[in-house]
């Protein structure tokens, strides 16, 4: 159970992240793939503001997300693909709370000091903070959906033998 916990989660993450820079290129295409690149601008507006001045270009046009958003699915993506190599896939042992509260707060930080005119932040800022925010972030996710389905499945079992 726990290789289809990360082998989905890998695979939504690379789709998501592969679809947010490959949106350019497909909305300068012809008939379907430039639809779904039409697609991809409105499916991402609904998580990202998606300014043209604070978002990377590729392909002759802006990626469907800002440097923030998409530095968070990259670091996500290859945190996730490094998974195994650092813990099991059958890893149920969430790492400290406070990581996770730091990384985002460092997030955070960046978008409200910005935000009240006491910190300009830049592309750089916005994309170290959503990286290693990003990073982080399987290591807590991959080990709580195996947690989730194991018990589940140990609910389930329970209930057939009952």
């Amino acid at each position: 159970m726990s290789k289809i916990v990360y082998f989905t989660v890998l695979l939504a993450s690379l789709l998501w992240t592969v679809f947010a820079v490959f949106t350019p290129y497909l909305e300068s295409q012809d008939g379907l793939p430039g639809r779904i690149g039409e697609f991809g601008y409105i499916f991402f507006s609904s998580t990202c503001h998606q300014l043209d001045d604070r978002s990377y270009h590729l392909f002759g046009g802006k990626i469907a997300v800002c440097a923030r958003c998409i530095s968070v699915y990259t670091g996500f993506t290859f945190a996730a693909i490094i998974y195994p190599f650092i813990k099991k896939t059958d890893n149920q042992k969430i790492p400290a709370l406070w990581i996770l509260i730091s990384a985002a707060g460092l997030l955070f930080a960046d978008a409200i000091l910005d935000y009240a005119g006491v910190f300009k932040n830049t592309f750089l800022t916005r994309s170290i903070t959503g990286g290693i925010t990003g990073f982080i972030l399987p290591f807590y996710i991959i080990p709580g959906f195996v947690n989730l389905f194991s018990e589940l499945s140990e609910y389930f079992n329970r209930k057939k033998i009952v």
